[in-house]
């Protein structure tokens, strides 16, 4: 583990069995009921240790999970989802995603689409980290199958599907009615390595496979009433009735 983390510092109790982990540069959320839980994105390959950390901190094993879900196919978000699948445990995403995940298609920045961009300071360290993460190995997932809210009702935390597409074709958020939060995945971030601001905010187009589509995608999350904003990317933000006023819309340097 990054010799700074500790699952005592980043394991936030947002509401009762509702839990947000900040990791070093990206989160994951995990729903408790009893002894058992659900899993909201996995972090990168490399964060395999922090995730069972994490489900340790609350008394719990991976083994204990009731599925796993995820926003988006991206390896920061996917990276250890194999790793559970071969568990036995189910792994579910939007209907839509499930090619950008199996790796059929691949929706995700590259390094050409960077270009020149990869010399800044910020962004250089965002891709070493990244690669360092494992962020470039086969984080496919095979077993991963659509979700119904049927499914996501039966689990703990029963969170609602929220589409959100832009990021990817198939990006969706997920609604914790008993929080009132919502886990915006890369749809909204509060926070990334490239950006200079902290805030609700939009990540650069060129990390986005539909740019056009991600202020639609926010306004569906304000339409939502909640208070609580639980990023991929960032801190835990609060909010008022789901006034979320964007600080950024990724447009700042060597992006703009």
């Amino acid at each position: 583990m990054p010799k700074n983390w500790s699952a005592e510092d980043n394991v936030t109790e947002v509401a009762e069995d509702v839990f947000f982990i900040e990791g070093p540069a990206v989160n994951w959320t995990i729903l408790k009921r009893g002894n058992e839980f659900t899993l909201i994105d996995t972090g990168y390959p490399g964060n395999w240790p922090l995730l069972q950390s994490s489900v340790n901190f609350l008394g719990l094993g991976i083994e204990n999970a009731a599925g796993v879900l995820l926003t988006h196919g991206h390896s920061d978000h996917i990276g250890n989802a194999a790793r559970i699948s071969a568990m036995g445990i189910p792994v579910f995403a939007s209907n839509a995603e499930l090619p950008n995940i199996r790796r059929e298609v691949l929706e995700q920045v590259t390094v050409k689409d960077l270009g020149l961009r990869i010399l800044r300071p910020r962004v250089g360290a965002w891709a070493v980290h990244a690669i360092r993460s494992g962020g470039l190995s086969d984080v496919a997932v095979p077993g991963v199958a659509a979700m119904t809210q049927d499914i996501l009702d039966a689990l703990p935390g029963s969170p609602r599907i929220i589409a959100t597409g832009g990021h990817t074709s198939g990006h969706v958020s997920f609604f914790v009615p008993s929080a009132k939060a919502v886990v915006t995945g890369d749809a909204l971030v509060t926070g990334h390595a490239v950006s200079p601001v902290r805030g609700p905010q939009l990540l650069p187009a060129v990390f986005h496979h539909h740019p056009s589509e991600t202020l639609a995608s926010v306004e569906h999350l304000r339409q939502l009433g909640a208070e609580t904003i639980l990023p991929g990317h960032g801190p835990l933000v609060s909010v008022l009735d789901g006034t979320i006023e964007l600080v950024s819309d990724g447009g700042y340097a060597p992006f703009a």
